[in-house]
């Protein structure tokens, strides 16, 4: 009997003869470098405004920062706007297209900005066809301040200037931009 129970390793434990026991079933994760996905950002402008006159902005963006002081990123741009004139009917338009900016921050606060929209919007100076759509392009630079809310999202506010302004320009000069940046 002694001869027989000696086969079995049962009771054979590592910590007796200082061999690490391999486990088969619990296999070590595999560690996943994500520390790019600390350096990405998200941020949206949203405005609403609903009644006779209703104006709705969205504009998403994503972005990224591949040094500690610059940020750059791409978004969307969907802008509506409906007023109601009564007795002489319904106005309505719509505006999309893509943005992309570079942010430098010179402090924690404070940053440069540029930024370049390219926008499909109607085409005021076709008295003939009126839904005629075009493509603008708007090169925009300027600064701004960032408030922090904590320690991954922040209030950014920013004074803009069209570099190049046209009759088919919806933006005003000066443009004054309000958001919320995130990061994770």
């Amino acid at each position: 009997m002694l001869f027989f129970c000696l086969a079995f390793n049962a009771q054979t434990d590592s910590v007796y003869y200082g061999a690490p026991v391999k486990d088969s079933i619990n296999k070590p994760k595999k560690h996943r470098n994500n520390d790019w996905m600390k350096r990405l950002t998200y941020g949206s402008n949203v405005q609403a405004i609903f009644g006779t006159y209703t104006y709705i902005y969205l504009s998403p963006t994503i972005g990224y920062s591949p040094i500690d002081k610059l940020n750059i990123g791409v978004g969307f741009i969907y802008s509506y706007v409906s007023i109601n004139y009564k007795n002489y009917g319904r106005f309505s338009q719509s505006i999309y297209g893509a943005h992309s900016y570079a942010r430098y921050f010179f402090t924690e606060s404070f940053y440069a900005q540029g930024q370049f929209d390219h926008l499909l919007q109607p085409n005021v100076y076709n008295f003939y066809n009126p839904k005629e759509k075009v493509w603008v392009d708007y090169a925009l630079i300027g600064g701004g301040y960032r408030q922090s809310l904590g320690k991954n999202a922040a209030i950014v506010t920013s004074l803009m200037f069209n570099l190049t302004p046209s009759p088919l320009s919806i933006y005003p000069n000066p443009i004054f931009q309000a958001g919320f940046v995130a990061g994770f």
